[in-house]
């Protein structure tokens, strides 16, 4: 039974950190890497060699909040819907051959004291 490595990050922002992450993909041979906080909008381009990036932005557009998953092109999967509200967004995948699903989250709990 071949084993995924995955990680998980909260990057505090992708675009700036692009080369960190490529570097614990490939240091690690990482086949997939869960990131909350990436902090793209819908004018953000990330490309990862050899792999697929899926990202589900905070609905207001702005660069705060979000989640994305960066998988191997080698893996067969395939994107699930985004789940997106002020509070919580969630990027989702499926493995196709074991029924496995991912989904970084992040979720902002709000409270009036």
């Amino acid at each position: 039974m071949n084993k995924l490595k995955i990680a998980t990050w909260n990057i505090d922002g992708l675009t700036p950190k692009k080369n960190e992450d490529e570097n614990l993909l490939k240091i690690y041979n990482l086949d997939a890497l869960l990131i909350s906080e990436p902090h793209l909008t819908s004018n953000s381009q990330i490309h990862v060699h050899n792999y697929n990036v899926y990202s589900t932005n905070h609905p207001d557009g702005t660069a705060h909040g979000g989640t994305a998953i960066i998988i191997r092109t080698s893996i067969e999967h395939y994107e699930l819907p985004q789940f997106r509200s002020e509070s919580i967004q969630a990027t989702s995948i499926s493995r196709m051959k074991m029924g496995i699903s991912v989904s970084p989250r992040f979720i902002v709990l709000q409270s009036t004291l």
